[in-house]
């Protein structure tokens, strides 16, 4: 089994997390999506997808009797106690399979892959802060955020503030992590702090 270093990438919406891990993908990160493997187990047939419905009724169910993502983000944004109810679904299946990967990844022969990158939006107990070597938090202030959400989701401003405020803080982020990486901006500026700090994760973990 080859010892592939973990590093947890962590934030909130709109910091732009996923443009970060993007750029370790090119430095051959075998990128892990927490919010990839979430959508899949909401899907019909899918490992939290009958829990979900339980919990919030088949009222959130399109014509295709699939989980209408919009709408049940329109519930748990708006709730906290409903948003905690949907990660405590969630995150059980989403930290399985982290494991279950990084196990494979591990064991695989496939030497493109440098290291594993741990792309997670909420910080779970269990399949993150015991499976990273290194955790980053990716931080923008909320001005910064709430302008790109609305150009993304093509959303207003009251809506994307709601999505963001129902989410931890920069400050509660950074808190977590061994790195944080404030992206305000440019992508070149962001690049130059990636391959900065990637540089130390490689000095501190190997």
């Amino acid at each position: 089994m080859r010892d592939l270093k973990v590093l947890g990438v962590t934030g909130g919406t709109a910091t732009g997390k996923s443009v970060v891990c993007r750029m370790l993908r090119d430095k051959g990160g075998k990128v892990i999506d927490a919010d990839l493997i979430a959508k899949k187990s909401e899907m019909c047939g899918g490992s939290s997808y009958e829990e979900i419905i339980a919990r919030f009724g088949v009222g959130i169910l399109d014509d295709e009797r699939e989980i209408d993502r919009k709408m049940l983000g329109d519930i748990v944004f708006g709730d906290p106690e409903a948003l905690r109810d949907l990660n405590a679904i969630v995150h059980k299946h989403v930290a399985a399979e982290i494991k279950r990967r990084v196990q494979e990844y591990r064991e695989s022969d496939d030497e493109s892959i440098k290291f594993i990158v741990l792309d997670v939006p909420i910080p779970i107990e269990d399949g993150f802060f015991d499976t990273c070597d290194y955790i980053w938090a990716v931080t923008a202030n909320d001005d910064i955020r709430v302008a790109r959400l609305m150009r993304r989701m093509n959303i207003t401003e009251d809506a994307a503030a709601i999505r963001i405020a129902a989410q931890w803080t920069n400050r509660e982020y950074a808190e977590i992590a061994d790195c944080e990486l404030v992206n305000e901006g440019s992508v070149d500026d962001l690049k130059k702090l990636v391959d900065y700090e990637y540089r130390r994760f490689r000095e501190i973990c190997g």
